[in-house]
């Protein structure tokens, strides 16, 4: 029971803090797309001072003095932000909070983008992938390098590398989403395998092992960007050797066919050629999929941690876990950091701001967004019980040891990422090459870049 509650916080609050890893995926997946946060409806600003929140400020005897107004632009709805305010409110109670909200991914960056180009951007607002770039290369963003929480050790280095550039920080990011291979263990029990594959070659003799045993050893179908094989063996057997590579590809020192052949190529012979995959799996949705894992049909499926309710939903009893991709030598996961907090360089208010930053990475304001908003926490200070079969996912995730290619395409980010979609999937249904499937991504960053 207990798995099953934390899973239900989790997994209400990770449909929307995933989007920022996504990029906006296809509606065939369980990845809740851009596009599908529903229509543009900006709540009205609104002054969020609850009473609760003044009756427990009084009771702090107010510990702190700045008073004034702050405005905020949530990527979180007024229910979920509703922790986060009560509780800066409780140590800040002369400080109203002008709040505002619009839905993630699309409507949230238009109408972020709207307030910034006009002047009127709020004092804190959401950093995610899909504004990363403008948000920095614009200047519209505070340097939060030398803040305490970036030099004390609460903010890990993946964050500081998701929303940083030229070795500033400019976001306070404090959780993030998982995924990887989830795994069926009776039915790897049933096969006689005893512990999980530490290598790629590993990972494929465990594939014919079930194989041998009646049992069909995975199911994917190739359409999530976020969550998929070639993502974190690119992580392996790339970009761990080589963590500038991506700024080489851009640079012109390094191609994608370069780079990429080679986890594509590990891939498709590896799991297509051998018929663990098989083509008909590009037309199977994502419900699919999780409710044949689900229901013990197959032993193995890639997938994040927003299904993990669903899968508990279907089979309370079931026993799983999520482990990473193995590649030749290193074990990588997919995942991303979650949306951050950040100051507008422009802003009129930056001390109620910085403040407003400083309690959420406190380990009472680390609490409370974990309250409201559900993600994993991965900031130092706050370390809430996660749901056994994602634990060591999250570690590793906060270890940096995941691999999500639009965190890292510097830009033309939604281009690139339909064509690589695009181009494995054609791949696995035998029509090009991996190397062709590389060179596509080249084609594509040659033809935005010169738009």
């Amino acid at each position: 029971m207990k798995k099953k509650l934390v899973s239900l916080v989790l997994t209400a609050a990770m449909m929307g803090s995933v989007l920022a890893g996504c990029g906006g995926s296809s509606s065939a997946d369980n990845t809740p797309a851009a596009g599908d946060a529903g229509t543009a409806q900006t709540e009205p600003s609104a002054a969020v001072e609850s009473a609760d929140a003044s009756e427990a400020a009084g009771a702090n005897q107010g510990t702190e003095d700045l008073s004034g107004t702050l405005s905020i632009l949530s990527w979180y709805d007024e229910t979920k932000a509703a922790p986060v305010i009560e509780a800066f409110n409780a140590k800040y109670p002369n400080v109203t909070i002008d709040f505002q909200y619009s839905p993630p991914v699309a409507d949230y960056v238009e109408k972020l983008s709207t307030l910034l180009y006009s002047g009127a951007g709020p004092d804190i607002f959401y950093m995610a992938l899909e504004n990363r770039e403008d948000l920095i290369k614009g200047n519209y963003v505070e340097d939060l390098s030398n803040e305490p929480y970036m030099t004390d050790g609460t903010i890990p280095d993946s964050v500081k590398t998701t929303y940083g550039a030229d070795g500033k920080a400019y976001s306070l990011a404090v959780d993030c989403w998982v995924g990887g291979i989830f795994y069926n263990k009776d039915l790897f029990d049933q096969a006689g395998i005893t512990e999980e594959p530490k290598t790629w070659e590993e990972l494929l003799e465990v594939c014919q092992t079930l194989k041998d045993a009646g049992i069909q050893p995975i199911m994917d179908n190739c359409q999530d960007a976020a969550v998929n094989f070639t993502a974190p063996l690119y992580g392996s057997e790339v970009k761990s050797k080589n963590p500038n590579i991506v700024q080489d590809i851009f640079d012109g020192k390094a191609t994608f066919k370069d780079t990429w052949t080679t986890p594509i190529a590990m891939w498709k012979e590896g799991l297509i050629d051998n018929g663990y995959l098989t083509a008909d799996m590009v037309g199977a949705t994502s419900d699919e999929i999780v409710t044949a894992f689900a229901t013990g049909q197959v032993a193995m499926i890639l997938s994040g941690s927003w299904n993990l309710n669903t899968i508990d939903t279907i089979n309370p009893d079931m026993n799983y876990k999520c482990m990473g991709v193995p590649g030749t030598e290193k074990t990588y996961y997919c995942g991303a950091v979650n949306v951050g907090l950040c100051i507008n360089s422009a802003s009129q208010n930056k001390e109620l701001a910085k403040a407003f930053l400083e309690f959420a990475a406190s380990p009472e304001g680390l609490e409370a967004q974990y309250k409201g908003y559900g993600g994993f926490t991965i900031a130092n200070g706050y370390s809430p019980e996660f749901p056994e079969e994602i634990a060591e996912a999250v570690t590793q995730v906060k270890d940096g040891k995941y691999y999500i290619p639009m965190a890292d395409w510097l830009s033309y980010t939604e281009s690139l990422r339909l064509t690589y979609i695009q181009s494995l999937q054609d791949c696995m249904v035998g029509t090009i090459t991996p190397e062709e499937a590389a060179s596509k991504l080249d084609a594509k960053l040659a033809e935005v870049s010169a738009e």
